[in-house]
C-alpha cells in the first residue's frame, strides 16, 4: 500500500501564499499536523520512504517516520518562478500563474515536464514496491498528480480544487 502524506502547515500555507519549490518551514500546527499523522501510521511498517527535499516536507517525513528517508527531486513542488509568494485568493493573479506553467514561460517549471517526472516516479514505485507499505511525503500539486495517476482523471476535471488538506493523508 501506498501512505502519501501532504507536509503540514507553514505561514505561506496558512496566509494562503503559493509556496511552489520555495523553502518555507512547518509552523507549530503543520508540527502537530505531522505529529498526529505519525500517531495515525505508528503501527504501519513501511518497506521504504520517499519525501521531497523541501524543508517542509523533510521536516514532515522526520516526524512520521524514524528510518531511512530517500530524498527524491521528483517529489518536489512544481517551480512557479515569479508566483511563488502569490495571493492564491487573487482570481487573476492563479489564472495568469495557471496559464504561464502550462507553458513554462517566466522562470516557471513547464507543466507537462511536472506532470512527466511525477509520474516517473510512480512508475517507479509501482514497479519497484508492488505489495510492499511505502511512504510518500510531498507537496498539494505533487498530490494531485499522484491521485491522478493512481485513481484516474475525473470527467469533470478541474486542477484548482485541492485533493489533500496540509498534513493529511491519501492511501493506494
Amino acid at each position: 500500500m501506498i501512505y502519501l502524506v501532504r507536509h503540514g502547515q507553514t505561514d505561506w500555507n496558512l496566509f494562503e501564499r503559493f509556496n511552489g519549490c520555495t523553502d518555507t518551514y512547518l509552523n507549530q500546527t503543520g508540527i502537530a499536523q505531522a505529529k498526529l499523522q505519525a500517531e495515525n501510521l505508528k503501527s504501519v511498517s513501511f518497506d521504504a520512504c520517499f519525501c521531497s527535499p523541501r524543508t517542509r516536507a523533510r521536516q514532515t517525513c522526520e516526524i512520521i517516520y524514524q528510518g531511512p528517508i530517500v530524498f527524491d527531486d521528483r517529489l518536489a513542488e512544481i517551480n512557479a518562478g515569479e508566483f511563488e509568494g502569490a495571493d492564491e485568493t487573487d482570481a487573476e493573479t492563479m489564472k495568469l500563474a495557471l496559464h504561464v506553467i502550462m507553458s513554462g514561460d517566466k522562470g516557471t517549471e513547464n507543466f507537462k515536464d511536472f506532470m512527466k517526472r511525477c509520474c516517473d516516479f510512480c512508475d517507479m514505485v509501482t514497479e519497484n514496491y508492488k505489495d510492499k507499505n511505502v511512504l510518500i511525503v510531498t507537496h498539494g500539486v505533487v498530490a494531485r498528480v499522484i491521485n491522478y495517476y493512481f485513481n484516474g482523471k475525473p470527467k469533470d476535471y478541474d486542477f484548482e480544487p485541492s485533493v489533500i488538506k496540509n498534513g493529511g493523508l491519501l492511501t493506494f
